[in-house]
């Protein structure tokens, strides 16, 4: 949980910087991470919100993606935040 939540700002730029430069493809690698590890945590909101922008990568759906990336980077940091006051 701590490597989680120390990796989350490193994580929200990396994905932030895929999305700012449109490589969708790298976007869904990098989010598909998101999902896999907020899965084994126990964050399946995340992994859910994370899995649905996944796949709008994998589909170059950039309006999909534009419409809900920063809720998951909202989501991410926000979850980040409550583990921190563990």
């Amino acid at each position: 949980l701590a490597m989680f939540r120390d990796q989350g700002p490193d994580k929200r730029a990396e994905i932030a910087s895929l999305y700012d430069s449109k490589d969708w493809g790298e976007y869904a690698v990098k989010v598909h991470a998101l999902k896999s590890t907020s899965l084994t945590i126990g964050a399946e909101e995340l992994s859910a919100k994370a899995k649905e922008l996944e796949l709008a990568g994998k589909r170059n759906d950039a309006d999909f993606i534009r419409e809900h990336h920063q809720a998951l980077l909202q989501a991410h940091e926000e979850l980040c935040a409550k583990m921190s006051l563990i």
